[in-house]
């Protein structure tokens, strides 16, 4: 999982925003530009480099300089994780700023007086084991009903069948329906003027376009027979016709 999220901010980051760049950059001085990209180079090892760049900074602010699983943003900190309630279920906990910090334990009922202070690292295991406490007293509906409304940074991991049920995603539409029935999210951001209009389409199975492409780049149907029939290419014999 974590390297299929890796290339696809890799090829976010660094593929779409050259391109892009590039693009701009022509439009203004009507000269031709070349963006080198290496599948391996450049998406493996310098584009996972360069979008790690937040982390190599972070080591000299103290956020990312300790052992793993003991910095702020990778479980280390009591206060930026998920944690399980009383009916099984989870709530994710993302109060990192004070005013959010003190949201959260105004909803946890502890009183801030009684607890160390909330960057002293040697006492995160006392506070991780007092939130973990407290969260398995209530179920996930009571701790959304408590944290709702408020800037706690705290809310209910959901899911996939709850997500598009979810008020704020209803109120949102951030979910749509292809003409199967199955859920997608909206295209984001939402522009006011040209907002993005999706396929509804149900997905392609595959090999359906095959003969379509292929026709396309100017290869005769007896070509294309003889690509399929020596397995060159794969066809969906219900979806795709010659």
């Amino acid at each position: 999982m974590v390297y299929g999220k890796r290339d696809f901010v890799v090829q976010i980051t660094v593929l779409n925003k050259p391109m892009l760049r590039k693009y701009l950059l022509c439009s203004a001085s009507r000269r031709r530009q070349y963006v080198t990209f290496n599948l391996v180079v450049h998406l493996g090892v310098e584009g996972a480099a360069f979008t790690g760049s937040f982390l190599w900074k972070s080591r000299s602010l103290g956020i990312w300089s300790r052992p793993r699983g003991e910095n702020m943003l990778d479980s280390g900190a009591p206060f930026y994780d998920t944690y399980k309630t009383l009916d099984g279920k989870y709530m994710a906990v993302g109060a990192i700023e004070p005013e959010f910090y003190d949201q959260l334990l105004k909803g946890l009922e502890l009183d801030p007086e009684e607890l160390p202070p909330q960057m002293s690292f040697n006492d995160w295991p006392k506070l991780r084991h007092l939130f973990t406490e407290r969260f398995a007293s209530k179920t996930q509906a009571d701790w959304s009903r408590i944290f709702d409304g408020t800037d706690a940074c705290v809310t209910p991991v959901l899911s996939f069948d709850q997500v598009s049920s979810h008020p704020h995603n209803r109120e949102r539409g951030s979910f749509m329906k292809d003409s199967s029935g199955e859920e997608f999210p909206r295209p984001a951001p939402v522009l006011s003027r040209t907002p993005a209009e999706p396929c509804l389409a149900s997905n392609p199975e595959v090999g359906e376009h095959t003969v379509d492409v292929l026709l396309e780049y100017g290869y005769t149907s007896a070509e294309i027979d003889k690509m399929l029939a020596a397995g060159i290419v794969q066809c969906n014999a219900v979806k795709a016709k010659l």
